[in-house]
């Protein structure tokens, strides 16, 4: 027997209604959820947490912490042997010296593959140790909004990761130079004492441009009347700078900075390595005082097209 349409009660309709509408909002609440992340910062560990993974970078230890519901887990030691493989649920910590991070095109459309490569050879190496193993963590279809997200967190680890490998490289050369004079005779200290006087500009220059690990093209230096540094910028063609002014120096890059114009100067906000979402201020440096309006310009363009590259750079491409 066939119905008649408008012998369905009404009620019925009704229900049948609302019940779409309430699962059509489950289903939109469910992929906001699944593409929800945050970021936090609590004593010395920063962490990144998304649906079914989250990172940790652990500042005191130097170490990383990668966890995932469902992820793929290959080390294998660095004087030989089979690699040991592991799928599925993933705890590991990695050195972070030597960590590299990947956020790449998945096989799936609108998916993202995030990779991390670590090994304990630097570490050991600065330690005096052998042994030790290489890793890889694997993340796979990660919706690439989460991945554009992360990529930025990337951005952070990395200029860290850079800062501790400069550090032990330095550590590295001093205690070479110090075994090579002591094997001479000619030395008994081995660290020396630190200038009790100022250094001179291009001196001050040259320790900077050692500890950022790059020398800046283009540069610009403003002095005092006594010949002091009052500001300086360094800036590498990838977007790594240098910034010192009102006594405060950073090594950093332009990833999220802010750029502007402030009464005959510049003021650049820039990310450390501890900045995060939740506590997103940044360290403003004040520079280019002094110098003639058109190269401030000029400057504040070559900032801003670095920062938008570096942007474009961080987002997956699919």
């Amino acid at each position: 027997m066939i119905l008649n349409p408008f012998d369905i009660p009404v009620g019925w309709l009704l229900g049948t209604a609302v019940m779409v509408v309430l699962a059509w909002f489950g289903w939109v609440e469910y992929h906001a959820h699944l593409l929800k992340t945050h970021v936090t910062q609590e004593g010395g560990v920063l962490r990144f947490v998304a649906h079914g993974w989250s990172v940790e970078a652990h500042r005191g230890k130097e170490q990383l912490v990668v966890q995932a519901r469902h992820g793929y887990f290959s080390h294998q030691q660095l004087d030989g042997g089979d690699p040991q493989d592991q799928e599925g649920a993933v705890e590991a910590t990695l050195p972070a010296p030597g960590l590299r991070i990947e956020v790449k095109p998945g096989a799936a459309q609108g998916t993202c593959v995030v990779a991390f490569h670590a090994s304990d050879e630097i570490a050991f190496a600065a330690q005096g140790k052998t042994g030790g193993q290489r890793s890889e963590v694997r993340v796979d279809r990660v919706p690439a909004p989460v991945a554009t997200q992360f990529a930025t967190f990337a951005g952070q680890l990395r200029v860290w990761v850079e800062k501790l490998e400069r550090r032990i490289a330095a550590q590295r050369q001093a205690e070479e130079e110090a075994l090579a004079l002591q094997t001479a005779g000619e030395a008994q200290v081995v660290v020396p004492e630190a200038p009790k006087e100022q250094l001179a500009p291009e001196q001050q220059v040259a320790q900077w441009r050692k500890a950022a690990g790059f020398s800046g093209v283009p540069s610009e230096i403003g002095l005092n009347e006594k010949g002091g540094i009052l500001w300086f910028v360094d800036l590498d063609p990838t977007g790594r700078i240098t910034l010192h002014s009102d006594g405060r120096t950073i090594h950093t890059t332009l990833a999220g900075a802010s750029i502007a114009s402030l009464g005959g100067e510049l003021e650049v906000g820039v990310r450390d390595a501890y900045w995060c979402e939740e506590e997103p201020g940044l360290r403003r440096f004040r520079i280019l005082k002094g110098l003639p309006p058109d190269e401030r310009r000029a400057w504040k363009e070559r900032m801003e097209i670095l920062r938008d590259e570096m942007r474009a750079a961080a987002e997956p491409k699919l």
